[in-house]
């Protein structure tokens, strides 16, 4: 998504965008507030209320229906928690699945479900902090192997004209009372860590991806104060970046919006008002490297379009690292070959050993996600 024009829907676009169509979320609390402001989007162009996004397991939202778990059964914080909720008119059907885990027998009965008919035109899913938080799965290893078994049941299970979205998890932060220096395991790592397994191997199955991680990495001023949970704004925005993403996916024309963030489709300037070459000006440096017939090290990487651009071989290390080739100008002579300093053990007595500990600063710790 990103480099691309984002759309602005209305509520007339998006009812005419998802006439006839059966979507699903899947997912933990924030996905709840995805399926919840889809649904208003549906019933009109208002933002969700704070009251809306904290509330759960109610037994109605905005004309829905609670089919099942939530108030209907025993509202917890557990991770036997169930709730599954249904917005239908005449066109659309919209439903949601809580999920506790990304992969796990009761979303092998969710895919029952569909199994059974109908079938969804759209699946939307996301887990994760609770499959780190709940399992106490720092390490990720049950968790990249529940991904693959999603995935692959997914592909499995559902049409091939379904369109599946795995929606990257969005940055966490630390709560109020939490010292970074202090926590076990930090939470933000381990999703940045998440993310980057998730996106690569929803690739390699085959599925659409969107890195909401990139999309709201400098919208954090619209992060609620658990660190966790955003507020309408930002779920609005989420919505319009999931529309966007379904509308080109089916080849529909998008409303007209603003750039979507990391886009440079405006600042590359077309032949006609390109920059005419000087030829008293020095050669760009890709044709010095031509001229000096010396490969320039330039990192490689691989895009999730499936493009990929080989990197070319590091230079020979010889004798020491100090002693390889000029890249930038070959017609250098090499640096001088210095001797190695001897290891000099430092044990003596008379050193006095710094204390690990960090103190405390004069103006007491700073939030850095606030």
């Amino acid at each position: 998504m990103s480099g691309t024009i984002m759309g602005h829907f209305r509520s007339a676009e998006v009812r005419q965008l998802l006439h006839n169509k059966f979507v699903v979320v899947l997912g933990d609390s924030i996905q709840r507030s995805v399926y919840k402001d889809l649904v208003k989007l549906l019933r009109g162009d208002n933002f969700l209320t704070e009251a809306q996004l904290k509330r759960k397991g109610e037994m109605s939202f905005e004309n829905d229906a609670l089919v099942e778990g939530g108030s209907l059964n025993e509202m917890t914080n557990e991770i036997t928690f169930r709730e599954v909720r249904q917005y239908r008119t005449g066109h659309h059907l919209v439903r949601f699945y809580f999920l506790t885990r990304v992969y796990s027998s009761y979303l092998e009965s969710v895919l029952s479900d569909f199994q059974r008919g109908p079938q969804p035109d759209v699946v939307m899913v996301n887990s994760c902090v609770w499959d780190l938080m709940r399992y106490d799965d720092h390490h990720l290893e049950v968790y990249k192997t529940n991904l693959d078994n999603l995935f692959q049941r997914l592909k499995e299970v559902l049409s091939p004209q379904c369109l599946i979205i795995w929606n990257m998890t969005m940055p966490v932060g630390f709560r109020d009372n939490e010292i970074p220096e202090n926590t076990v395991h930090n939470l933000r790592m381990d999703i940045a860590e998440g993310n980057f397994f998730s996106a690569t191997l929803a690739d390699f199955h085959k599925l659409d991806v969107l890195d909401m991680h990139y999309h709201f990495r400098c919208n954090l001023r619209l992060r609620c104060r658990d660190a966790v949970h955003w507020n309408p704004v930002a779920h609005r925005k989420y919505s319009q970046i999931l529309l966007t993403h379904i509308a080109r996916a089916w080849g529909v024309e998008m409303p007209k919006g603003k750039m979507a963030e990391g886009s440079t489709a405006h600042s590359i300037p077309t032949k006609s008002v390109a920059k005419k070459p000087d030829a008293k000006l020095r050669p760009p440096l890709q044709e010095r490297h031509l001229c000096s017939q010396e490969p320039l090290y330039m990192p490689g990487y691989t895009s999730f379009g499936g493009s990929e651009v080989d990197a070319i071989p590091d230079p020979p290390i010889t004798s020491h690292s100090f002693a390889v080739r000029n890249l930038l100008f070959p017609n250098q002579p090499p640096p001088m070959k210095l001797p190695w300093f001897p290891h000099h053990a430092q044990n003596s007595t008379n050193m006095k050993k710094k204390s690990g500990r960090r103190l405390k600063p004069p103006g007491g710790w700073t939030h850095p996600y606030r």
